[in-house]
Parts: structure tokens; C-alpha cells; sequence
């Protein structure tokens, strides 16, 4: 990467920080930012308890933390303040506080070791590296690459004068926080006072971590830094499991079918998932010849389905399932019969029937028996021309259930096909 243009190209579309400098004075003031630095700030009343000074830098490190995900998430691009960042990783919080320690020790040493004059500019230098110190501490997390001088200056050299005109917009920022501060505070009442200094401190350093990310963003060619594609609004029409299909996708692009199957199967197990997962996990699983799994989800997803009164898809798992176990069939028999005087309705004379093969073996005491083997006797004589073989069940229905109400079907049926097929009725 060129370090010695002292004017980066900005990126195309990218409206430059020194043209949103309105924006970034007022973005602590929008949203969830107003509320965390205000809350953070009542926060600090409990500072007059005993042992204030912990609850005083566990408030810091909140502050910090807060101010990181305001830098990252300007760094990728998005002008709104993030939404319940206080859950971030609360390492970076103390992160920045170490590093502002190690910034005092410099500014200390440089005034031990050169002398006031020395020491001077060791100042007015930290002061323009420490910038360029949290954006390397914002992408890299590390302390001491951040800590080290030689990490400042190559930020200063990608970027050139703007990075100095940004690191000059920190400083007054945070001098017009203490003139505020200044202003102010000696008219108010000690504990509004407190609340309100520490606002306006929360105030500087959210803004000028807006502004550090800001500049990441517009430069970030320049610093190697990949930005975040921007999260796609989600339309009505969205699935409500699309960051999940997402995720699964990228495990599989990643050459990780085993564990986008893995992923799928435990979200299904626990929370249920849209037909769009199920599909996905069905498809994975069909990729790894799982075909157990296929038939114990088949059976789960049809009563799933069914429930939703989607017996058309059903169905088609059905089908799915019978090629891989011929026998294969819902568990509960009230679904069979569902489904088999379903397929039989749409034209699908042989699923039905294999739907109700062996039913009386597998639901012996199923009220459904007669209904469904006349059924099938039908199909038998109006799809498939199998007369023998739908008279000889109507036969056997006959004998098992001669008061059933369905048995005016069933010898009228016998009639029909006796007329059909020329052959004597049997007694």
C-alpha cells in the first residue's frame, strides 16, 4: 500500500467527514446514543456511595464500550447509533482505558526524560497519535500495537492531512466539552452538576469515536479495513428465519455441509423453524445420503405441516419419503387417512394406496379401517382395473364389519363392479 500520497482518494459515494461535521457534533444527541450517555450519566450519583471509585470506572468502561460500537459500526458505513450496545464485548471497554494509562505514562515519561520543552511536544504529539492509537485498538484489539508510536504514524501516513484534520476536530470537541463544563457548572446545584459533567464528557468521547469511525469508513481502502455490508431492510415478504438460511448458506460455502445441517437440525429441535429451513435441512440431508434422518423429520414435518392445514405439501414429503422406504407413512393414523383421501381427491392413486397398505396391521383399533379400504377398493376398480382384487376386500369388509354404516357403500360398489366384470355375486 502507497504510504506517501498525502491525499488518499475518497471513496466514490462517501460523503467526506469535514462535509457532515453538523451531523457528528449532534449524533450523541440521536437515539439509543442520548439514552446510554444519559443513563451512564445518572449513573454516576451512585459514584457518592462507599467504594464510588469502582462503580466510577465500571461506568468508564461502559462509557468506552458504548463508544466502541460507535466507532465500529460508523467504521462500516452506518450513520444511526447502534441499538443496545451495552451488550458488547465489555473487553474492549477496559481496552481503552489501558490505553489511555499507557498514554499518560508517555506523556510522563516525556516530560522526566526531555524536560518541560521536550516534554511539551511529547504531549502535543500523544495528542494527535492518540486518534490514530483507538482506530488501531477499534480494528486489531491489540494494546501495545496500539500503544506503539510507529502504528500512529502509519495511519498518519496512509491518510495525510485528513487524519490531522480529524485528530484536530478531536481536540476541539473535547476543548468545547471543558469550556461547557466550566460554564456551567458553577451555577448548578453539586449533585445536577455532577450529572451534567460527566454528559458532556460522555458527549466528547462518543462523538469523537463517531468521527474515528467515520473517517475509517471514508478511508478504509486506505487502512486495508473491510467494511460490513450493510444489513438489507427486511421486507414483510423476508423469511422470518432468513439470518438462519444465511448463516447456513455461508457454512456451506465454506465447505461445511455437515455443520450447516447440524446448525438447521438444532434450531428445528428447539424453536420449530418456516418451510424454507425445513426445505434447506432436507436438501443438506439429502446431499449426505442421510436418508434415516430424512424419514424421522418426514414423519415430524407432515404433522408440523398438517397442523397448518398445508396437506399439498405433505403430501409432496410423502412422495419424498416412499422413494426412499416404500412403507413409509405418518405415524398417527388420522393423518394417513387424511392424506391418503387427499392424494386420492388430487389424482394420486398410487400414493394413496401405499398410504393404506397394511393400515388394519398398523392401526388395528382405527375407526378408519372401513372408510379407508373402501377407498382403496375404489381406486382399485376406477383408476387401476384390479376388479378381483378391490371384490375380494369389499368381501372381506363385509365379513368383518356387516353392521357398519358404511356397508350400503360397500355392497353397493360389489354391485357395480359384479356388473362390470359379469362375475356372481358372492354370499
Amino acid at each position: 500500500m502507497n504510504t506517501t500520497n498525502p491525499t488518499p482518494k475518497v471513496t466514490e459515494d462517501i460523503v467526506p467527514f469535514w462535509n457532515r461535521l453538523r451531523e457528528i457534533s449532534l449524533y450523541p444527541l440521536r437515539g439509543d446514543a442520548l439514552m446510554t450517555i444519559g443513563l451512564l450519566a445518572l449513573g454516576r450519583l451512585f459514584t457518592l456511595l462507599p467504594l464510588g471509585w469502582l462503580i466510577n470506572l465500571a461506568i468508564w468502561v461502559g462509557v468506552y464500550k458504548y463508544a466502541f460500537e460507535v466507532l465500529r459500526n460508523s467504521a462500516n458505513g452506518r450513520t444511526e447509533p447502534p441499538v443496545g450496545s451495552l451488550n458488547v464485548d465489555e473487553s474492549m471497554g477496559r481496552r481503552a482505558i489501558l490505553l489511555q494509562i499507557g498514554f499518560v505514562v508517555l506523556n510522563v515519561l516525556g516530560f522526566l526524560l526531555f524536560g518541560f520543552v521536550g516534554g511539551a511536544i511529547v504531549s502535543v504529539v500523544l495528542a494527535f497519535g492518540l486518534p490514530g492509537a483507538f482506530m488501531s485498538l477499534a480494528m486489531d484489539e491489540n494494546v501495545l500495537h496500539a500503544l506503539n508510536p510507529a502504528t500512529w504514524l502509519q495511519v498518519m501516513a496512509r491518510l495525510g492531512w485528513p487524519y490531522f484534520v480529524a485528530a484536530g476536530l478531536c481536540l476541539v470537541i473535547n476543548a468545547s466539552m471543558a469550556n461547557a463544563q466550566a460554564l456551567l457548572l458553577p451555577f448548578l446545584p453539586y449533585m445536577v452538576a455532577l450529572v451534567v459533567f460527566y454528559f458532556l464528557a460522555h458527549y466528547a468521547v462518543v462523538a469523537t469515536f463517531h468521527l474515528m469511525g467515520y473517517l475509517i469508513y471514508q478511508y478504509h481502502d486506505e487502512l486495508g479495513y473491510e467494511v460490513e455490508p450493510q444489513p438489507q431492510a427486511r421486507r414483510a415478504s423476508d423469511d422470518p428465519d432468513q439470518a438462519l438460511l444465511d448463516q447456513s448458506a455461508e457454512l456451506v460455502r465454506a465447505g461445511k455441509p455437515e455443520d450447516a445441517a447440524t446448525l438447521l437440525r438444532e434450531h428445528l429441535r428447539e424453536r420449530g423453524g418456516s418451510d424454507a429451513v425445513h426445505t434447506q435441512y432436507r436438501k443438506l440431508l439429502r446431499v449426505a445420503g442421510n436418508n434415516e434422518e430424512l424419514l424421522r423429520h418426514g414423519r415430524e414435518y407432515i404433522s408440523a405441516l398438517l397442523a397448518q392445514d398445508k396437506d399439498k405439501r405433505a403430501l409432496d414429503i410423502v412422495r419424498e419419503c416412499g422413494e426412499i422406504d416404500p412403507a413409509f407413512a405418518p405415524a398417527q393414523a388420522g393423518d394417513v387417512t387424511r392424506l391418503a383421501h387427499k392424494a386420492a381427491d388430487w389424482g394420486l392413486t398410487q400414493v394413496a394406496i401405499r398410504l393404506l397398505s397394511g393400515f388394519h396391521k398398523r392401526f388395528p383399533k382405527s375407526a378408519d379401517i372401513p372408510k379407508n379400504y373402501l377407498l382403496v377398493a375404489k381406486l382399485m376398480h376406477d383408476k387401476l382395473g384390479q376388479d378381483r382384487e378391490a371384490q375380494a376386500l369389499l368381501q372381506q369388509l363385509k365379513g368383518a364389519y356387516p353392521q357398519h354404516e358404511l356397508m350400503p357403500q360397500i355392497e353397493e360398489r360389489m354391485a357395480l363392479i359384479q356388473r362390470t366384470t359379469l362375475q356372481p355375486a358372492q354370499s
